[in-house]
């Protein structure tokens, strides 16, 4: 992390939120490299366990992010019944699949399972593996405001254990603040969908329960005189009474409930909390505005459901969307790449609303019926869903929105289907995603080809060829659809960004095609030219600053003038160990007499990197120096120096220069003839 001297932390992501999917962004940001900030006002996880069930996708991307979930042991969806008490009638079992849903085969369609972790037990195991990537976690801070522009975002946060308040300015920022999130808010952006379906007051506790958990039922509606309540099992020994309706109660009303609802007089039970919360549908009408982006509840609040629609549908969010923020980030995709996130994971999220009010756990909330809404195969939900948007211009809008993985033929915009690549069923083909573009191909003749494009491309690209004569081999022709010499080209999110059926003409020209298509390169390349230009005069700036600057030794002057055309009004100059000067008559006055205690320094800048913005920019420089501090020493080195530029109606300006402590020094004998 930076701190530069007015005092502002810079970073490149500022996660705002540190729940289920405020963490997973700050795993899937920092996996990919970049610097991710999270604020959280709260010091840990809520004690309410809320999420338990993670689907098989959700379980994938985890893995590819270094995390192992354990394995559910039910096989499928959670069970519930409809009793009069746990220990009462027994009505109905309701069933959350659709009737034609057909089970998957352990590793048929992924090598891992879903797991039915609490949240709570699962956000510390986020917290410790994102820290261990780098990500910088601040617990007990919160957002007070903030401000966006073409450049950045500028927020101001709050601690609060003292109540002070400090700046961070990232290049972007992600809203996981939750259903009523503030951030959505002051974007101004509306919400659609089914809306407030009702108040529910939750009461967690422990209870000796289990033996009524059978067959799979792990969830209760409880139905009797005076009482219409949700009770369900997190199967660690909690579990969480639900009613609806806006009414505070007391512990022993809550006790009292709890043993009417499990139907036991005297049923010992440990209050753990209570809570209110709303049960509602909203969808975003955008996912995010500018260089701000939403996510999981803050974008689509969905109720608690079965197929696990609302955690796991935020998870994926934040995937999508740090494999985008990182390429661009980077300087490999163009920011247009962005604009994508909107078009792809709110249709799912639609998707998802509809489908939650199509089955029978939620019919009884809407006042029509939804019976012309087809309840669609859970895999399908889960695996075999199509996205579609400009950086995807083969993504057919003749097909479904979904479909069960098997029914996929390496269609771009789908999920790159999983198949064991070795006999003893060990390594997936999915172990080969997630860490930058793949291009998976019948045998080694694309491999020259990616290693070709990826340097033209200066992007991460590798091949991996599927050996002729294996199971595997034949497996994965059928399930990607390909013929002799095809190939698939695979996002790092692990969709399929391309589809070559057969092998092309040339297979560089159509990697290099279906790549520059997929990252929006077209759109990079359009705003580097733009930047050329300031480039150009960035660099002279810096030239010509080094030169003043080194007018000042060996008896020679400053000349105070040249830093008027050189520096901004509100410079300022801060160098290792000192309190920086501030105000352009605070560097004039100061460089001279810092010049002046070394007999001779001779400054040059190189190999720069450069962030322009329409106002301003950034520049990270190595200065190369030699110096004479005495007669008898002459010393040469890198040092890190970092400027900012500000555009005035005269040209650019340097407004501030860091130069950052260390750097090599070389002591070299004899003499330097300087000129």
């Amino acid at each position: 992390m930076i701190v530069i001297n007015s005092g502002v932390e810079e970073t490149d992501v500022l996660i705002v939120g540190g729940s289920l999917v405020g963490l997973s962004a700050a795993v899937f940001l920092a996996s990919s490299g970049v610097r991710a900030l999270l604020v959280e006002r709260h010091l840990g996880s809520s004690q309410h366990p809320r999420a338990i069930g993670y689907t098989t996708r959700t379980v994938e991307m985890f893995r590819q992010a270094g995390i192992a979930l354990p394995a559910s042991t039910a096989p499928g969806p959670p069970g519930r019944a409809r009793v009069e008490s746990l220990t009462g009638a027994w009505h109905e079992t309701n069933g959350w699949a659709a009737p034609t849903c057909r089970p998957a085969e352990p590793g048929q369609y992924s090598p891992v399972a879903g797991s039915t972790i609490a949240q709570d037990s699962l956000e510390p195991i986020l917290r410790s593996r994102a820290t261990e990537l780098g990500a910088d976690l601040r617990l007990g801070e919160e957002l007070i405001s903030f401000a966006h522009n073409d450049e950045a975002v500028t927020a101001t946060v709050r601690r609060r254990a003292d109540g002070s308040a400090h700046q961070i300015r990232a290049a972007y920022l992600v809203a996981a603040d939750g259903a009523n999130s503030p951030v959505r808010s002051q974007l101004g952006i509306t919400r659609g969908g089914r809306g407030l379906l009702s108040v529910q007051r939750s009461v967690l506790f422990r209870a000796p329960l289990e033996r009524y958990l059978r067959n799979g039922i792990v969830q209760f509606e409880i139905k009797q005189p005076g009482l219409d309540a949700f009770l369900a099992s997190y199967g660690d020994g909690r579990w969480v009474l639900m009613v609806t309706g806006d009414i505070e109660r007391s512990e022993q009303q809550h006790i009292s409930l709890i043993r009417r609802a499990a139907g036991i007089a005297d049923l010992p039970v440990e209050i753990i909390t209570d809570g209110r919360w709303e049960l509602a549908a909203w969808i975003a009408a955008h996912f995010g505005s500018g260089r701000i982006f939403l996510t999981g509840d803050a974008a689509h609040q969905l109720p608690p459901n079965r197929g696990g629609y609302g955690a796991n549908t935020g998870i994926a969010d934040a995937h999508n969307l740090s494999w985008k923020l990182a390429s661009v980030l980077n300087g490999q995709s163009s920011p247009a790449l962005l604009d994508t996130y909107d078009a792809e994971r709110r249709p799912v999220a639609l998707l998802r609303h509809d489908q939650i009010f199509a089955r029978s756990d939620f019919k009884g909330h809407l006042d029509t019926d939804t019976d012309d809404v087809e309840v669609i195969d859970d895999i399908a939900m889960e695996l075999g869903q199509l996205y579609r948007s400009a950086a995807l211009p083969t993504a057919s809008d003749d097909l479904p929105p979904v479909r069960r993985p098997d029914q996929w033929a390496g269609q771009p915009g789908t999920r790159a289907p999983h198949l064991w690549f070795d006999d003893d069923k060990r390594q997936s083909l999915l172990d080969f995603y997630g860490q930058g573009w793949v291009v998976v191909a019948d045998g080694g003749a694309w491999t020259s080809a990616a290693r070709r494009v990826s340097t033209d491309l200066e992007i991460s690209l590798t091949a991996v060829p599927v050996p002729a004569g294996t199971t595997a081999h034949h497996n994965f022709m059928a399930l990607y659809g390909l013929g002799p010499g095809g190939a698939c080209l695979i996002r790092p999110d692990g969709h399929i960004a391309a589809h070559f059926e057969t092998a092309p003409a040339s297979r560089v020209t159509a990697l290099t095609e279906a790549l520059t298509a997929a990252v929006m390169l077209r759109e990079r390349l359009v705003v580097q030219l733009s930047h050329l230009g300031d480039r150009d005069a960035l660099v002279a700036l810096t030239i010509r600053y080094a030169d003043a600057i080194n007018r000042g030794y060996d008896g020679k002057t400053i000349e105070p003038e040249l830093f008027s055309q050189i520096f901004s009004h509100d410079a300022t100059y801060t160098m290792p160990g000192e309190d920086p000067y501030v105000g352009l008559e605070a560097v004039v006055s100061a460089l001279p007499a810092a010049t002046a205690a070394v007999p001779f320094a001779m400054h040059a800048f190189v190999n720069p990197i450069l962030d322009i913005g329409k106002t301003t920019a950034t520049a990270r420089w190595l200065m190369w120096l030699v110096a004479r501090p005495t007669d008898a020493d002459l010393r040469t080195g890198y040092v890190q120096t970092s400027f900012s530029y500000t555009r005035t109606s005269a040209g650019w300006r340097i407004r501030s220069v860091v130069v950052h402590p260390g750097g090599i020094q070389i002591p070299q004998p004899g003499a330097v003839r300087h000129e």
